[in-house]
């Protein structure tokens, strides 16, 4: 069995060295805002009548940019005709979500490219796991964000998630159960920068990233600002 794990992780490697997007991938996949607005006023029609919001039932410990997938099921055929053609249903790389559904519900994308590549990493972590009986740690970036020695899972060369906001490629960690996310506190670091918004110590200011954006933060954890005005994890 351990043998059968070892030999996955090595076929698994193949896949997960260096940056996770073909640039072929990344030009010819984008978000249109016809779409984005055509569901918008379908979320927002079926609100009005309905009371509630057309979204998919997810666990309570859901990571919020996850919380709330939209189900078109609830919106094709009375709201709009069929799900977009870059929607997931609709046989595209995109998930529709739903942010800010506390105060003003509003429809942002999420590339699946993204969780393909973090399951994949995934199965090494979990095989070493395991294996070994503990998570692959190398280093600490907070309470409970860590690095990960990929030499330990068979990657050669640490894997980089595409940003939706910049031309960043950014790092990936886990936290303390061994699940991963993305590392947007770079691109955080320039909205924070940019914004004439008043922000506070505690506050959740990822809609920094995506309130003039088509796509959420996707995999990550809440970021704020220490007393230094500094971005840091927002640990709860």
């Amino acid at each position: 069995m351990k043998k059968m794990i070892v030999i996955v992780s090595l076929v698994l490697t193949t896949f997960l060295a260096g940056c996770m997007f073909p640039e072929s991938e990344r030009a010819n996949n984008l978000p249109y805002e016809d779409q984005l607005n055509s569901v918008q006023s379908a979320v927002d029609a079926y609100r009005e009548q309905s009371g509630v919001l057309p979204i998919k039932t997810k666990p309570a410990d859901t990571p919020l940019m996850e919380r709330y997938p939209i189900d078109f099921s609830r919106l094709v055929p009375g709201y709009m005709a069929d799900p977009p053609t870059n929607s997931f249903e609709g046989g595209g790389l995109f998930q529709y979500i739903l942010v800010d559904v506390e105060s003003t519900p509003t429809v942002k994308l999420i590339d699946l490219r993204v969780a393909e590549r973090l399951q994949r990493l995934q199965t090494n972590i979990n095989a070493f796991r395991a294996k070994e009986g503990k998570f692959p740690f190398d280093g600490s970036l907070g309470k409970n964000q860590f690095t990960l020695d990929y030499e330990k899972i068979f990657v050669t060369e640490e894997p980089v998630i595409p940003s939706p906001y910049s031309d960043r490629e950014l790092p990936i960690y886990v936290d303390g159960t061994g699940q991963l996310f993305v590392d947007y506190r770079a691109d955080v670091e320039e909205a924070l920068q940019k914004t004439d918004e008043s922000v506070q110590n505690g506050e959740d200011i990822r809609y920094l990233l995506y309130k003039d954006a088509p796509f959420a933060p996707a995999y990550s954890q809440g970021y704020t600002i220490d007393e230094r005005g500094e971005v840091v994890f927002l640990n709860n």
